[in-house]
């Protein structure tokens, strides 16, 4: 085929073949990373949403002590 002589119809049946799979493993290799990216992104902003609320609970416990000792 490189050398210049005119391929085989089965020999370009395989490149063709070839190529969309390749083409097809890319695309699932892609969809997995968005996929990925997107599960990360969501762990994130739950794992964010998690610190702020038990920051908030430890200052409604501060603040409770804190008035609780006043008297």
């Amino acid at each position: 085929m490189l050398a210049g002589a005119p391929a085989a119809e089965d020999e370009v049946t395989d490149v063709n073949f070839a190529l969309i799979a390749t083409r097809i493993k890319r695309d699932e290799r892609n969809a997995k990373l968005g996929r990925l990216q997107r599960r990360g992104t969501r762990l994130l902003i739950f794992v964010g949403l998690l610190l702020v609320t038990l920051n908030f609970l430890c200052c409604i416990a501060y603040l409770l002590v804190s008035l609780t000792q006043q008297t």
